[in-house]
């Protein structure tokens, strides 16, 4: 199988209101040897205010985002293809899981391709910074971790790869293809220097593997951000295959077997000692049997014949088994659907096959076009995107009305006052003044990037108000 290491350099932290704005992609045989590459870069959608902050750390001038040929839709268009071209292939980078590949899944989504393009055609997902993790636990001599400002180990993408004799200086940091490069000679140093525990990383990137070693009940090794700790799969949830409730055996069953479920549902986020974790099979857990990583374990932690009693107690329990399989079903049932379509990915139900290939179609058709397939489509959520991307792309093909309708949305979109979850410019107002409180008077750069900011959205507000 091949890989695909991939960084996005994205208009916000927030996956749901923000988008990819720079992307590197590395295609690779099995030998992570390069066979393509991709490094694209897309101007701001209109809807979408850039996070002061953000700019600030990449050094990007706000015009910069106004004067680059590609549009939002077409960078991601080349993706969505790259991705399909290179199948089957380990979708990998470094931090990926937690972040960019939201920030893919979620602008997939609201441009009307395949959200779930990484998990698709044969292809796997990793990431090279659980990866990292798993190596320092397990085989702490193979790898340095430095220590950060504050004394802690640093796990920054930069710290690691010069600590290691990589090159990645803090002023390539935040370019895509920089950092894509960085994660791809990363990964081949770790194959180096630890490749049992890489090679039991990336067979975890198999979604298959983590789910028969948490149902096998057997005693296993669950890796967090710093340390193992001895679990047993208890029982997946009961309509999400590829999330698992696993219990902590360090913990005695006693303080939690008996309890009833709104009880249990506490336990999975309580501060301190959880005894119940959530395990995402599909998230590349570390996840190791209890023989290959007990050397880890803290002297008075080895204990595998404490572990194997309490493993059996929890396997007897049946009253337990299905009360914790309720509590994962009921865990989030109080939480309120989100109003606005972007937040709806993981609760506003999957795409239907004939939407699916609606949006296929409708990417496939000229512009003029396009309305007309949009006003077919099932979902509401994809219309709404549909007609957006319209109004940005191509306003020449919507009916009067309509292009009226979307120029209401887009200023209320950018102006509104109300406490909205995106950011708007006020909001971003607000963030320049914030910043300017926390950048050092000497930094002069970094204060005339925050003044050519702010004349920028003053332009983008005065010319809203006119507008108005």
């Amino acid at each position: 199988m091949s890989f695909v290491i991939y960084d996005l350099e994205t208009s916000g932290l927030e996956p749901q209101w923000n988008v990819p704005l720079q992307s590197a992609l590395i295609h690779t045989d099995a030998e992570l040897k390069p066979l393509g590459e991709l490094s694209l870069r897309c101007r701001l959608p209109a809807h979408i205010v850039p996070a002061p902050g953000a700019l600030l750390t990449t050094g990007i001038r706000p015009e910069q985002l106004e004067q680059t040929p590609l549009s939002s839709i077409e960078m991601l268009g080349i993706i969505a293809r790259a991705l399909d071209a290179w199948a089957p292939a380990t979708i990998i980078g470094y931090n990926t899981l937690r972040y960019d590949e939201e920030i893919l899944r979620h602008a997939f989504f609201t441009h009307l391709l395949p959200p779930y393009a990484t998990s698709l055609n044969g292809h796997r997902r990793a990431d090279l910074l659980t990866m990292v993790r798993a190596v320092a636990m397990l085989e702490p001599g193979a790898i340095t971790i430095p220590l950060g400002a504050t004394g802690k180990p640093s796990f920054r993408l930069g710290d690691v790869c010069r600590a290691n004799g990589i090159a990645l200086s803090e002023d390539e940091a935040h370019d895509a293809m920089a950092d894509t490069k960085a994660t791809l000679a990363l990964l081949r140093h770790l194959r180096e220097v630890a490749p049992t525990t890489v090679a039991t990383m990336l067979g975890l990137a198999d979604k298959g593997i983590a789910s028969r070693m948490l149902a096998s009940r057997d005693v296993l090794l669950l890796g967090g951000q710093s340390r193992l700790t001895p679990v047993i799969g208890v029982t997946p949830h009961p309509t999400i295959a590829t999330s698992w409730a696993a219990v902590d055996l360090t913990v005695d069953p006693a303080d939690y077997v008996d309890l009833p479920t709104e009880d249990l549902i506490t336990l999975f986020s309580q501060r301190g000692v959880r005894p119940i974790r959530t395990v995402k099979t599909n998230a590349q857990s570390i996840l190791v049997g209890y023989e290959q990583g007990c050397h880890a374990l803290a002297e008075d932690q080895r204990d595998l014949a404490l572990y194997h009693e309490r493993a059996a107690r929890i396997r007897e329990h049946a009253v337990f088994r299905a009360n914790l399989a309720t509590a994962m079903a009921n865990r989030f049932a109080d939480r309120e659907p989100s109003p606005h379509p972007e937040a709806t990915l993981y609760s506003g139900g999957l795409l239907s096959n004939a939407d699916a290939r609606a949006c296929a179609r409708w990417h496939a058709s000229p512009w003029s076009d396009r309305p007309t397939i949009a006003a077919d489509l099932g979902d509401e959520r994809l219309k709404a995107f549909a007609n957006r991307i319209t109004l940005m792309e191509a306003p020449q093909s919507l009916s009067p009305p309509a292009w009226q309708k979307g120029q209401a949305w887009l200023r209320d979109r950018l102006m509104t006052e109300s406490d909205v979850p995106w950011l708007t410019l006020p909001k971003a107002f607000a963030e320049v003044a914030m910043l300017r409180q926390t950048v050092p008077i000497e930094d002069v750069a970094r204060h005339a990037l925050l003044d050519t900011i702010e004349r920028w959205l003053s332009e983008r507000s005065q010319f809203f108000r006119l507008a108005a």
